[in-house]
């Protein structure tokens, strides 16, 4: 990233540059019959000016917000000190500048912001009250605006988070509470009936005042469970997804924001030694990213998401790992039920069967003795 803010000063420079070239001879795609161009007059010079100053503004800006989500963008390190000085010189040459309060206030929360995700807590907290001063210095109808609200709301979590990195979290939790009622405040102010959304639509600054609300309920219950409070945390946590319920219609920022309020949630079950509501929030919030990535959403949201789906790969894989482990292991040790029969009856052994005896044959009847003949008779008795 010394490359974003070599990119910053040069582009500055080339700005500086173009601008003397307004006053030169014309370029020489030009035709010889073109006219020559006049020199700015001094209020085109200050047209010029102005626009340089918004180029350098739109820079900050922009890559404040870059620097001050090394999350996102990993490859961001040291080189955020050299944004920073640009930031601190910037918000150096705004002191002398009495008509821009605004744009003083604005810059110094970044500032801020900055120096915290840099890990200088103490200067951080500091950082956070310069801005909430600059911001009391704003004039009252500026104070009131929805934007400045925002602001009180990013420097309350800001100081916040401050203190729970300092290992302070019950000073912590006041000011993550003062972030959560400024931002259910703006909600209100924008969707004041506790009703779904209407369309399948949301507006943007009631997308903005959801996702701030939804930020807040997840730093709150965060900061409850490091003070040693979950079962309080997950009645925060609890509250957020309610929310979530009763608006039914999430644009990409506020799921984004809802995604991160699952996995603390789920985390917090975990803690808690509850792993299948840990693993059933882990899945939602998965499930929740792919549809994010398939969605119409920025290509930030979807490295967000991104990111967030990668992180929860591995814990789902290990815990449905485990629970199907401890389901082997308890069907191996639960004792098989007894088997209740009658014992088997031998089986009788069969009678052989009996012989066939065939009939006796009947002896034949000796043969009837025959008559003698008169022959026969007379010659017997002789």
């Amino acid at each position: 990233m010394s490359g974003v803010a070599l990119s910053l000063v040069s582009i500055l420079g080339l700005c500086a540059c173009e601008d003397k070239e307004q006053a030169a001879e014309p370029k020489p795609e030009q035709t010889a019959e073109a006219p020559t161009p006049a020199a700015p007059a001094p209020a085109e010079l200050s047209a010029f000016d102005e626009a340089r100053d918004a180029l350098f503004d739109h820079a900050v800006f922009v890559l404040g917000q870059r620097v001050t989500s090394p999350d996102t963008f990993p490859e961001v390190n040291t080189e955020v000190k050299d944004m920073l000085e640009l930031l601190q010189n910037y918000y150096a040459a705004l002191q002398n500048e009495p008509e821009m309060p605004e744009e003083r206030a604005r810059v110094s929360l970044q500032i801020a912001q900055t120096i915290c995700d840099l890990g200088a807590y103490a200067k951080a907290y500091e950082a956070y009250e310069t801005a909430a001063k600059d911001i009391e210095a704003l004039p009252e109808n500026v104070r009131n605006s929805r934007e400045t609200k925002r602001s009180l709301s990013a420097i309350a979590a800001g100081k916040g988070a401050c203190l729970l990195a300092q290992s302070k979290a019950s000073e912590a939790l006041e000011y993550y509470k003062q972030s959560l009622e400024l931002d259910m405040a703006m909600l209100k102010e924008l969707h004041p009936e506790d009703k779904p959304i209407e369309g399948e639509t949301v507006p943007p600054e009631l997308a903005a005042a959801a996702t701030g609300v939804l930020d807040s309920y997840r730093c709150l219950g965060d900061c409850q469970n490091i003070a040693g409070d979950p079962e309080e945390a997950r009645e925060t946590y609890r509250k957020g997804m309610e929310l979530v319920q009763k608006l039914r219609v999430l644009a990409p920022s506020m799921a984004v924001s809802y995604v991160k309020l699952l996995i603390a949630t789920a985390d917090l079950e975990n803690e808690l030694g509850d792993a299948r509501k840990a693993l059933a929030g882990w899945q939602q919030a998965a499930e929740l990213c792919q549809g994010l990535n398939q969605a119409n959403a920025s290509l930030k949201i979807k490295a967000d998401t991104k990111r967030l789906h990668d992180t929860l790969i591995r814990p789902i894989m290990q815990m449905r790992a485990r629970l199907a482990e401890e389901e082997k292991s308890k069907s191996e040790s639960e004792p098989k039920p007894e088997v209740t029969t009658e014992p088997i009856q031998p089986v009788p052994a069969a009678e052989a069967p009996a012989p066939v005896v065939a009939p006796e044959a009947e002896a034949p009847k000796p043969a009837a003795e025959k008559p003698a003949t008169n022959r026969r008779r007379n010659r017997r008795n002789r």
